[in-house]
C-alpha cells in the first residue's frame, strides 16, 4: 500500500522549496506530490498554513484530474492554498481536532496608481476562481463563499462538513476545540539572499560553512514576519507582505 502523501508546511514553489529546506523549514512543492502509475488509490495528509497561489493550484490541478480515487484527510489545518488542494479531494475528512481556513488572495508591488489597480483586478480575479473552487466541490454559491474569504473565515471540523468542505468528522462527529495556524512565508528579499549565498556555496562540499555575523542576518531577517505574523493573530488579522528588492514575478499569498 502507497504511504499518504504529505502536504505539510507552507506551500511554496518548486524553485523555492530547496532554500526553505536549506534555511531548515518543513514545505511542499508541486514536485514532492508524486502518484502512482497504476490509478490506485491514494491518501493525502494535509496540514498547511497555505502559501504561493499558483504552486498550490498546481497540486490541485495534479491531484484533480488523478484518475484514480483521491481520499484528502485534514490532519490539521487546511488553510488558505491548503484549502483548495483538499478541494481536489473525492472524499474528503478532517480531524475532531482539525480547521480549514478561507480568505483571499493577497500580494504587494511597488509601482504607480496604475499598476495597483492591475494589480487589484487581478488579484480580485485569483480570489473568484478560488471560491469557484469551494463552489465546484460543495455545489454551493461562489458568491457565498466569497463573502466568507472577505472576512478571512476559520471554520471548526463540524463547520466545515456543514458548509461541505469536508465530506465527515474522523474518530468522532463531536466540534473539538479550535486549532490555531501562523503563517510561514518567507519574505522575497531573505528568499534572495539565502539564493545568493547558496550559489557560492562549493560544490565539492556538503557543508555551508558561513559566518556568525550572516547566520546571525539570516535568522533575524527570517525570524521576524513569523514574529509580526504570530502577534497579529492576537489581534484582528492583518496581511503581511513584504516588498521585493528587485524585480521577481508576481507572487500571490493565500
Amino acid at each position: 500500500m502507497m504511504k499518504p502523501i504529505q502536504v505539510k508546511g507552507t506551500i511554496v514553489s518548486d524553485s523555492d522549496a530547496a532554500i526553505y529546506r536549506w534555511l531548515g523549514y518543513d514545505v511542499t512543492a508541486p514536485k514532492d506530490i508524486q502518484l502512482p502509475e497504476d490509478d490506485s488509490d491514494v491518501t493525502v495528509e494535509i496540514n498547511s498554513p497555505g502559501g504561493d497561489v499558483y504552486a498550490g493550484a498546481e497540486i490541485y490541478t495534479k491531484l484533480r484530474g488523478y484518475t484514480g480515487k483521491v481520499n484528502a484527510n485534514i490532519v490539521g489545518v487546511a488553510a488558505s492554498a491548503a484549502s483548495v488542494i483538499a478541494m481536489a479531494g473525492d472524499h474528503v475528512a478532517i480531524s475532531p481536532m482539525g480547521q480549514m481556513m478561507i480568505h483571499n488572495a493577497s500580494a504587494r508591488i511597488q509601482g504607480n496608481a496604475t499598476d495597483h489597480k492591475h494589480l487589484a483586478d487581478v488579484l480580485d480575479g485569483v480570489s473568484a476562481q478560488i471560491a469557484d473552487s469551494y463552489a465546484a466541490r460543495t455545489g454551493k454559491n461562489a458568491a457565498d463563499f466569497q463573502a466568507l474569504m472577505d472576512k478571512e473565515t476559520y471554520f471548526t471540523a463540524k463547520e466545515s462538513v456543514e458548509q461541505g468542505l469536508a465530506d465527515e468528522i474522523m474518530f468522532a462527529e463531536n466540534e473539538a476545540p479550535a486549532v490555531a495556524a501562523g503563517f510561514g512565508v518567507l519574505p522575497t528579499e531573505v528568499l534572495n539572499k539565502a539564493r545568493r549565498m547558496m550559489s557560492n556555496e562549493p560544490a565539492s562540499k556538503s557543508t555551508v560553512v558561513l559566518k556568525a555575523e550572516s547566520i546571525k542576518a539570516i535568522v533575524v531577517e527570517a525570524i521576524k514576519p513569523l514574529q509580526e505574523q504570530i502577534d497579529a493573530l492576537k489581534k484582528p488579522v492583518a496581511k503581511q507582505n513584504t516588498e521585493p528588492e528587485e524585480p521577481q514575478p508576481k507572487r500571490f499569498l493565500f
